[in-house]
């Protein structure tokens, strides 16, 4: 991970309530890092919609499930009516449970899509786990959030650049994860959970 210096434009999304301002932004543009936050009462839908046509990245990643039990699709071999593999696999709630947020995240990826901006599933907490952050407290107290945060950039190639400061709290932190998993993606370093039909998880 900090060996490499991606050329492409990169965006990490950690995807929250509609209005309540906890939507967050990880952008990662020319060997910089910064973050864009969403204010309370704002649509986040919006917000993500109209920062991804600003940057167009070449590939954003949400912290959302992208698609439903392939058993809604009618795909062999799919009898869960409320995992998919990918959650099964990752220990992810299941995208049901999740309801309208899952079908907000759905609906953002097609109109994205329809702008050509690939949208890909992500699960910060896979990373926070491989990166050993459940040890440094993640998602704990302010204390922990900079702890997390300056491991988090320390692992970063020297030559970028990183708005650190930017990350003021455990949504943009998971913005972050979000983004690195992006990076990891286009170095084709990533680790991919359940298969491409039903709906993946990429980390």
């Amino acid at each position: 991970m900090t060996d490499n210096l991606p050329t492409d434009v990169l965006m990490g999304v950690d995807f929250g309530s509609r209005y309540a301002g906890t939507t967050a932004i990880a952008v990662y543009e020319s060997a910089k890092v910064y973050f864009l936050s969403c204010k309370k009462d704002e649509d986040a839908d919006q917000f993500i919609f109209q920062s991804a046509l600003h940057f167009r990245p070449d590939a954003l990643f949400l912290d959302a499930p992208l698609s439903l039990p392939g058993l809604y699709k009618g795909l062999a071999g799919c009898t869960d009516y409320f995992y998919r593999k990918a959650d099964v696999q990752a220990g992810a709630m299941s995208p049901m449970f999740l309801g309208g947020l899952t079908a907000r995240a759905i609906r953002l990826k097609d109109q994205l899509k329809n702008h050509q901006i690939p949208v890909y599933e992500t699960y910060p907490k896979l990373l926070a786990v491989e990166l050993s952050l459940l040890t440094h407290g993640y998602k704990g107290n302010k204390s922990d959030l900079l702890t997390c945060r300056r491991l988090l950039c320390c692992l970063f190639n020297p030559k970028i650049s990183i708005a650190e400061e930017g990350i003021t709290s455990w949504h943009h932190l998971d913005a972050l994860l979000a983004l690195m998993s992006a990076m990891k993606f286009v170095s084709h370093e990533s680790k991919i959970y359940g298969d491409e039909a039903e709906g993946q998880i990429f980390c």
